[in-house]
């Protein structure tokens, strides 16, 4: 069974098998910092939401490994409402008997005995990103070598002006050289408004702005000395708008699958805006297809299509600067594929990460079975995209991650959900559209 990040389709059968192995590309998770190892623990328990997502993505020669915490009684039923609302809101599934259930902190090893076990069971394992974790599976130490290479800030940095891709002023140095002369140049450069980027992990938990030298000398103070630092110009966001795009990579063609506007929420990438509204010149798309030249060249490419994530900015100018390349899928590809499937009427969609208090859980889902797209009709409607299995710990209170698409009228949406009271989403009420 091959194995790679390759983009969804019915001209193929997938195992999907997709944890969290951003930490793992770089890292040896047997070795992490305590800071590591807690970012690490927490993109385990996200990526529960992208698990039950997939169901609604694939289709009936499919097959899905989740968590096993999903496949215990308390949650077999909140599991079967959500793909009882997926089989309402499109055509094609991954089927409930072909669901599978694995151990949290053993799942790719539990996965690859299911592999053995039957090699037919599909054409593909579908992973969200070919890293250390999932070896085990993939056992191919060039792909390891490629998705290295091409998702490094590193590499990029390096490499992207030789392609014509713009690229923001980077220094990179490591840990020891942040008192060098060159560093404070940099800063000096920049009058201290500085992204600071290091390898490894998701959801721009290696990513954070600082002002002066002290914030980033605090930001890297559990790692090693050698620890590889890269010093970026921060773009003012009173010029550009953050975007992303998805790719499809072939061997023979590379096109542009999706297009989004980036949401934030008190700082935080909580989600995407994707629609009508959110769009791209001809001149810009083709800047951004360098991006996936840059991909294939390096090897990151397969015959049945592999999915590219681009984080960039459009200046009021419509400039663009490309700030990062993800080889691998991207949270925003899931919703986006969903939308494909659903007449939006030509309404707008947000995607976003929200949270769920434990004991409202049900009352949620039943506002989402509600307000289903296709069913409800009013000035907004609800795309289920998947609910977390873990335990969220926040302020005394137990909560659970959700992820949701609202198609229309967002302040709409945020005024009917009133009725659920305090605890349920409450995030969205910091996202401006």
């Amino acid at each position: 069974m091959r194995a790679g990040s390759f983009f969804p389709g019915t001209h193929y059968s997938s195992l999907y098998a997709m944890a969290a192995d951003d930490c793992s590309l770089h890292f040896d998770l047997d070795n992490l910092t305590e800071k590591q190892h807690a970012d690490h623990l927490s993109n385990v328990e996200l990526t529960a939401m992208l698990q039950v997502a997939l169901a609604c993505i694939g289709h009936e020669q499919d097959h899905l490994a989740l968590y096993d915490e999903y496949g215990k009684t308390e949650w077999q039923a909140c599991l079967a409402q959500y793909h009882d609302m997926f089989s309402r809101i499109v055509e094609r599934t991954v089927p409930w008997d072909h669901f599978s259930y694995h151990p949290k902190f053993t799942f790719y090893e539990s996965v690859a005995r299911m592999i053995d076990s039957n090699p037919e069971l599909t054409d593909v394992a579908n992973l969200y990103m070919s890293s250390g974790s999932n070896s085990v599976i993939h056992k191919d130490p060039e792909l390891l070598s490629i998705n290295q290479n091409v998702n490094s800030k590193k590499h990029f940095t390096e490499n992207a002006p030789g392609f014509g891709i713009p690229y923001p002023d980077t220094l990179v140095c490591t840990k020891g050289d942040l008192d060098s002369s060159e560093v404070k140049d940099f800063f000096s450069k920049h009058d201290n408004q500085i992204i600071v980027k290091l390898l490894g992990l998701a959801g721009a938990r290696n990513v954070t702005a600082i002002d002066d030298r002290d914030a980033c000398k605090s930001f890297v103070e559990e790692y090693d000395h050698d620890m590889v630092v890269l010093l970026q110009k921060k773009l003012p966001l009173d010029f550009y708008t953050e975007m992303t795009v998805d790719l499809l990579v072939t061997d023979n063609d590379i096109s542009i699958a999706n297009t989004r506007k980036i949401l934030f929420a008190d700082g935080l990438w909580v989600g995407n805006l994707i629609g009508e509204s959110v769009s791209l010149t001809e001149e810009q798309e083709t800047l951004l297809l360098k991006v996936g030249e840059y991909a294939r060249l390096h090897g990151y490419t397969s015959d049945l299509g592999s999915n590219c994530g681009i984080d960039f900015f459009i200046g009021r100018d419509g400039s663009i600067v490309v700030t990062e390349i993800n080889a691998r899928w991207t949270g925003g590809l899931f919703p986006a594929e969903v939308l494909k499937q659903i007449d939006t009427a030509g309404r707008d969609a947000v995607a976003f990460f929200d949270l769920v208090r434990k004991d409202k859980r049900d009352d949620y889902i039943d506002f989402v079975d509600r307000h289903l797209a296709g069913e409800y009709q009013g000035d907004f409607a609800l795309v289920p995209l998947g609910i977390g299995c873990f335990e969220v710990p926040m302020e005394d209170e137990t909560f659970y991650y959700t992820w949701q698409i609202v198609l229309g009228d967002f302040d709409a949406f945020k005024q009917a959900k009133a009725v659920l009271g305090d605890g349920v989403m409450p995030t969205a009420e910091a996202i401006v559209v």
